[in-house]
Parts: structure tokens; C-alpha cells; sequence
């Protein structure tokens, strides 16, 4: 009988690299004797690190764009003041109108005031323009949806048309057959204004 029976709870033999990685984590875990009380905890070391990592990134630069998230140093926390919402809008033939808030619906003149240029967004970056003229003894509409693309600061806006231009003069009225139309625009963005 001097044979030891093998137990069925060994571990098994492809287990048994694991146990100093096993029993590190037994050691870590394990409530510690002796410990001082003075001594700072290892979320404080955690937390002071996380502060002067914040501390290191803040800037004194001015906001490189609309997506500068950095934070200013010595600022008092408050977020940096939203972007103007204010555009100068510069049509491919020179004329150019000038928008307060191109969120919110808005109109300009242009053709020595003959066409009213009236915009409603549908989001930030589309929406659609209708184009009025009025002069000469006669009115004529249209319509075009515009879509924005390119950074906030200075955007390129397209506008395109398949649409019928009707106009009417001397009591008569007329629309042409709808065609596609496009053209382009730059939209720069201004300091805030008041219309």
C-alpha cells in the first residue's frame, strides 16, 4: 500500500503554467497587514496623474476651428462660445447677400434688388432657396435645393434645380419646361450681425 492514490481534483498538467500568474493575483487581492496609514492610495496617484495630464493639454491659442475642443488654460470652465451662425454669401456672378443666422429661415436681394433670393434651412448644411423676380413689369419664381459642403469657416454651397421657371407680365402668365440647372456659391463665415 505504499502507492498514493492520484486525487481527481489534480490540476491538470496544461493548468499549471497559470499558477504564479494564479497566485500573484490571490496576493494582490488579499487584504494587506502592516499597511501604513499615511501612505497615499494607488487611485489617489491615479487621480493626480488624470489632473496633470488635463493640466498639461490646456492651450492659450485662439480655437483653430469650430472641432478645437482643447481647453484654455486659466479659463473659468465655461465652453467657448458657439460659432457665429452669421455667413456673407458670394454668388458665381460677384453678387453676394448677407445672412444673420443661416439656421433659421432668411432672404437677400440681389439684381439691383429685382430678385429675392429666400432660403429655409432643412439642416445645417441643405435646405432650399426660392428665387423671385419682380421688375420690368413682370414677375417670375423658381426654386433650387442647396446643399453645404466644406469646413464651418468657409463652405462651398451648390444649388440645383429641376424645376419649371414661371413668370407673368401684362395679365398673361407662363412657365417654361422644368430643366436642370446648377451653379455654386461660397459661403464665408462673418462676425455676428443684425439684419
Amino acid at each position: 500500500m505504499g502507492k498514493t492514490a492520484r486525487s481527481e481534483t489534480a490540476m491538470p498538467a496544461s493548468l499549471r503554467p497559470l499558477l504564479p500568474l494564479a497566485l500573484l493575483v490571490l496576493a494582490a487581492c488579499s487584504p494587506e497587514r502592516g499597511r501604513e496609514e499615511d501612505a497615499p492610495s494607488p487611485a489617489a496617484d491615479v487621480v493626480g496623474l488624470a489632473s496633470a495630464r488635463q493640466e498639461e493639454t490646456c492651450t492659450d491659442e485662439p480655437r483653430a476651428g469650430e472641432d478645437d475642443t482643447r481647453p484654455r488654460c486659466g479659463g473659468s470652465g465655461a465652453p467657448p462660445p458657439a460659432p457665429s451662425h452669421a455667413y456673407r454669401i458670394a454668388l458665381d456672378n460677384g453678387e453676394s447677400i448677407t445672412a444673420c443666422d443661416i439656421s433659421k429661415p432668411f432672404s437677400g436681394k440681389i439684381g439691383r434688388g429685382m430678385v429675392t433670393m429666400s432660403f429655409t434651412p432643412a439642416d445645417e448644411r441643405s435646405g432650399k432657396v426660392s428665387w423671385h423676380f419682380a421688375g420690368g413689369g413682370g414677375i417670375a419664381d423658381t426654386a433650387y435645393d442647396y446643399t453645404l459642403s466644406g469646413p464651418g469657416d468657409r463652405m462651398t454651397g451648390t444649388f440645383i434645380a429641376n424645376a419649371a421657371v414661371c413668370g407673368q407680365a401684362a395679365g398673361r402668365g407662363v412657365c417654361t419646361g422644368a430643366r436642370k440647372q446648377n451653379f455654386t456659391s461660397t459661403w464665408t463665415r462673418i462676425e455676428d450681425c443684425e439684419q
